[in-house]
């Protein structure tokens, strides 16, 4: 069973499953492997797990500015390209992600940014993790 799970990994997802110890909280940052996000600035985190809606409209949306931009440019290509995209796109299907919500720094308000994708189960309890500690971190401040 590993093996095929090694191999899934390998061939289709192109990522290594997040672990617990890719996410580190100090005092003032929360660090998910190389990104580092100011604690102070969080306002919440949220986990979710996408749906079919929000994986086709994120392959139509590709799909399309790939395919205007290839028509722009080289036209004889674009018509190719919208097929072309919608099918690599099936490559990039994400299943769970977890979200930050940052404190507004101007008028714009406050705004959603994720920061990490799964596409495992495993990376979706690793996320739940996360948030509960993120929630207890909050929690010892106060």
């Amino acid at each position: 069973m590993e093996y095929k799970q090694m191999i899934k990994n390998a061939f289709i997802y192109f990522r290594k499953p997040y672990k617990l110890n890719d996410f580190q909280f100090t005092a003032k940052t929360l660090s998910v492997k190389k990104d580092t996000y100011s604690l102070c600035k969080i306002k919440q985190l949220h986990v979710r797990k996408l749906s079919l809606k929000d994986n086709i409209v994120n392959m139509v949306s590709w799909a399309l500015v790939l395919s205007a931009v290839t028509w722009a440019f080289v036209p004889q290509f674009g018509f190719l390209t919208f097929p072309f995209c919608i099918l690599f796109a099936f490559l990039f299907w994400k299943k769970y992600e977890i979200k930050a919500e940052f404190l507004a720094t101007d008028e714009t308000g406050d705004y959603w940014v994720s920061i990490a994708i799964g596409y495992t189960d495993d990376d979706f309890e690793v996320f739940k993790k996360v948030k509960l500690q993120y929630q207890q971190s909050k929690l010892e401040v106060i």
